[in-house]
C-alpha cells in the first residue's frame, strides 16, 4: 500500500484511539469550561489520575487520597493516617512518636536497662553499681 492510501485511514483512526473514557462526566463539563479538554485529560503530575479528577493536580499523591499527598502535621516524615503522635514530631520506627524517657535519666526508655528507675549512661540506664550494693546492703541491717 502506498502513503496516500494510508494516511486517510490513520486520519480517521487516530481520534479513536485518542478518545478517553469519561468517568464523572460532569466534573469532566465543569473542567473544560475553565480549561480545555487537552489539559483535563492529562496528567501532569504523573500520579495516575487525570487532572480534572486530580484534587491535587500539581502534586503526585495516591489515589486513595484523590491524587493529593497526605498531611503530615508535625512534619516528622510520618503521614497524619500513620503517625499515632500526629501533633508531635518522632520517629518513624516509633510510629511517629517522639521515644519516652519514663525516668529522666537522659536515657530513652528503648535504650534503658532500668526505664522505671533514674541510672548513668554507663550502667546503660540502670543506677551505678556501688549504689545498687549499698542499697541492698541497707536493707539487709
Amino acid at each position: 500500500m502506498n502513503m496516500r492510501k494510508i494516511l486517510p485511514l490513520l486520519i480517521c483512526i487516530a481520534p479513536y484511539f485518542y478518545a478517553q473514557n469519561i468517568e464523572d462526566k460532569e466534573v469532566f463539563k465543569k473542567c473544560r469550561k475553565e480549561f480545555n479538554k487537552k489539559i483535563c485529560l492529562s496528567d501532569e503530575d504523573q500520579d495516575g489520575i487525570l487532572f480534572y479528577l486530580d484534587k491535587c493536580p500539581k502534586e503526585g499523591g495516591p489515589i486513595e487520597n484523590n491524587g493529593c499527598l497526605w498531611p503530615d502535621t508535625d512534619k516528622d516524615q510520618v503521614p497524619d493516617k500513620d503517625d499515632k503522635c500526629p501533633y508531635i514530631a518522632g520517629p518513624q520506627e516509633n510510629q511517629g512518636c517522639p521515644w519516652l524517657d519514663t525516668d529522666g535519666d537522659g536515657i530513652l526508655d528503648k535504650d534503658d536497662a532500668c526505664p522505671t528507675v533514674r541510672g548513668v549512661q554507663d550502667n546503660n540506664g540502670c543506677p551505678p553499681k556501688k549504689t545498687i550494693v549499698k542499697s541492698l546492703w541497707s536493707r539487709l541491717k
